[in-house]
């Protein structure tokens, strides 16, 4: 789910607000680590670290998260847009498995942008 932040600076934040299926928002920001710090999600105020999977190539791919406390997060890409060079993205992911209390199953996740 918040994977496809990593794709963004190190040093910036990526900050999305996922909207969950009752209808409330989460705003959650990304930093991610690297090859020997955790990543790292911020949600209302909270850390929680773990590892964010994404295929680097593939814009188009799922996403997901792996939270050090064990939970997960995957989310599959569900609305294609273009970027600023026309090349093909994804503008919104939902969420398909999750045991992640916080980020529901039919959670909704824009594409993420820097503070």
């Amino acid at each position: 789910l918040i994977s496809c932040l990593a794709l963004l600076s190190a040093c910036m934040p990526a900050a999305i607000q996922v909207h969950k299926p009752d209808g409330s928002t989460l705003d959650v920001a990304f930093y991610p680590g690297g090859n020997t710090l955790d990543d790292l999600v911020i949600i209302s105020g909270q850390n929680y670290f773990g590892k964010a999977a994404y295929q680097f190539d593939d814009p188009l791919g799922d996403i997901g998260f792996t939270f050090a406390t064990g939970e997960k997060v995957r989310s599959e890409c569900t609305s294609i847009g273009k970027d600023l060079i026309g090349q093909e993205v994804c503008k919104l992911y939902e969420v398909y498995r999750s045991n992640f209390e916080l980020i529901p199953e039919g959670t909704t996740v824009p594409r993420p942008q820097l503070y």
